[in-house]
C-alpha cells in the first residue's frame, strides 16, 4: 500500500472513530483517536518508529465490547497495513 492509501485509510477510520465518539456524547475513545491522529502525523511526515496504532481493536473491544461493528475489521486492516508499511519502509 502506498503512502496516499495508506493516509486516506487511516483518515477514514479516524472519521468514523470520531462519529462514534459524537455520537455517544463521551470520549472514552480518546487514546484510540490519539493514536490514530499520531500516526497519521508520522505517516505525513515519514517519522516512524513504531506502529502507534498497534493494538486499536482490542482497545477499542475493551470500551465498548462491540465484536460486531463493521469498524473493527477496518481497523484491524489498518493496523496490518501500517505495520507492513513500516517494516517494509514503503513510502511512496
Amino acid at each position: 500500500m502506498n503512502k496516499h492509501k495508506m493516509l486516506g485509510l487511516l483518515l477514514d477510520v479516524l472519521d468514523e472513530l470520531r462519529l462514534i465518539k459524537g455520537g455517544r456524547g463521551e470520549n472514552p475513545l480518546y487514546s484510540v483517536i490519539s493514536s490514530y491522529e499520531e500516526a497519521v502525523r508520522n505517516l505525513e511526515k515519514d517519522e516512524f518508529t513504531e506502529n502507534p496504532i498497534k493494538n486499536s481493536p482490542r482497545v477499542y473491544l475493551e470500551i465498548y465490547s462491540d465484536y460486531d461493528h463493521p469498524l473493527l475489521q477496518k481497523m484491524d486492516y489498518a493496523q496490518r497495513q501500517l505495520n507492513f508499511f513500516i517494516v517494509a519502509g514503503t513510502r511512496k
